[in-house]
């Protein structure tokens, strides 16, 4: 080979090499994090509930895996924050030593401590805003506002705020009620926290193939089954530089440092070392559609504007919504819905249904099909029922069955689905001999609606 080919081979080469250089991936590391006790201001709050949520507010934090904890007891004022965030940010600037001790009030920090948290990368300062009890009709419930800090200790700086609104209900005891308010912080907390810019996951691609593609972080950074992460494109623009989403990922498998998922799209250039970025979502895919149902034999209801009189219907159309979570499913998961049949001959029907709900996945394109069993009461019956049992909050049911459909959607945005299901139901009457929107009846149908990631 001649000198000057040689020559051109090296350059070529090294045009290459500064090229992927200057693409290299940013990947993020486990980040230090010191997390003090839940503080509170004019609000008389029990020991128990206190130590319940401060608990839980760890929890949320080591399950997350993004982060190693420093737990610290001590449960600060604002004006106490304000103070160490000062003591912290001066030594840090002027280079000074941490004092032997310091004291906040009646919190006494000791030297050892205070390096602990000197070396933190955030301080969390969660705090209860609100809380209150009730009791009406024999019902216990329970509110409790939370709201979390997170502050930049090097900058001295706010980085983040939660407000975390939780609520509880039970019919057993005040306790379970405020129990049951404290359970539902980690889920909701957890999603505050993966908003959060400086919380989000970067990784990078390290296989891709047609559908599937393999990236570094597992458990080892709390990545979740069911999980999204978007393909950040760089790009150049005026001598300006920027980025966009060039394609979306969901987690199928975890392992400890590396997962497994499949591509609902992309472009051409998608290649090992690509960028990928976490997709903060709540966890829920909410659906909302229309369906046309026709029955399989044709029913002979009541009118609504005469004592039983006969009305014969042959099909109708409805509006319903289903509700699945997303984190931590991928194949097969649970779903929840809900259903209005505008048939005045039947009054009304109102059906609630829960079941499994199975997907397969092949790029923008999904097939699904689920089974559920379903109760029914209508709208008319729900009237009679408020009228007739005002002391009385228990739900009457009219129909009891099973439902079923199978269907496809198309992703048209990161974030929404449209789909067409066919489905078949049967609602087997309690009383169903007396008739009208009491019997039993069933039938086939077709839908369309959208499909929202929240």
């Amino acid at each position: 080979m001649s000198t000057r080919k040689l020559a051109a081979l090296a350059a070529l080469l090294l045009g290459i090499t500064f090229y992927l250089s200057g693409q290299q991936a940013v990947i993020s590391t486990k980040q230090e994090v010191a997390v003090f006790a839940l503080g509170y201001y004019g609000q008389e709050i029990p020991e128990n509930v206190l130590a319940s949520v401060d608990a839980e507010i760890q929890r949320v934090f080591i399950d997350m895996g993004r982060f190693i904890v420093i737990g610290s007891t001590e449960r600060f004022t604002s004006a106490d924050v304000q103070e160490f965030i000062r003591i912290l940010q001066n030594s840090k600037q002027n280079n000074t030593p941490l004092p032997e001790e310091v004291r906040f009030g009646e919190v006494q920090l000791t030297e050892s401590l205070m390096q602990k948290l000197f070396g933190a990368f955030v301080v969390v300062i969660p705090s209860v805003v609100d809380f209150y009890t009730s009791m009406s009709d024999g019902e216990y419930t329970a509110s409790i506002k939370t709201s979390v800090t997170f502050l930049d200790v090097a900058e001295g700086t706010t980085i983040g705020l939660a407000n975390i609104d939780t609520s509880g209900t039970s019919t057993e005891s005040r306790q379970e009620a405020i129990r049951n308010a404290v359970n539902s912080i980690p889920f909701m907390l957890t999603y505050e926290i993966r908003k959060i810019p400086a919380f989000v996951l970067n990784t990078q691609a390290l296989q891709v193939g047609l559908t599937k593609i393999e990236m570094q972080f597992g458990y080892d950074m709390g990545i979740k089954v069911g999980d999204e992460f978007a393909v950040i494109e760089p790009y150049e623009i005026n001598g300006f530089k920027g980025e966009r989403e060039s394609g979306l990922v969901m987690i199928k498998n975890v392992g400890p440092q590396v997962s497994t998922g499949t591509i609902l799209y992309s472009n051409a250039s998608l290649q090992p070392g690509a960028q990928l970025r976490e997709i903060p979502r709540l966890g829920v895919d909410l659906s909302g559609y229309l369906l046309y149902e026709r029955y399989f034999t044709p029913v002979k209801g009541w009118k609504l504007d005469s004592n039983k009189e006969d009305k014969l219907t042959e099909g109708t159309l409805a509006a319903g919504f289903k509700v699945a979570p997303s984190r931590g499913f991928y194949t097969v998961r649970p779903v929840f819905g809900g259903q209005m049949n505008f048939d005045t001959a039947l009054w009304m029907p109102i059906i609630f249904y829960g079941g499994v709900e199975a997907n397969m996945y092949i790029r923008r394109l999904s097939i699904s099909g689920s089974v559920a069993v379903a109760g029914a009461s209508n709208a008319i019956f729900k009237l009679i029922e408020d009228v007739l049992t005002e002391e009385d909050d228990d739900d009457w049911i009219s129909h009891y069955g099973v439902r079923g459909d199978i269907g496809i959607s198309v992703l048209v945005s990161r974030d929404m689905r449209v789909f067409t299901n066919v489905s078949a139901d049967y609602l087997f009457g309690i009383a169903s001999g007396l008739g009208g929107p009491f019997q039993s009846y069933g039938g086939y149908g077709i839908s369309a609606g959208l499909q929202f990631k929240l």
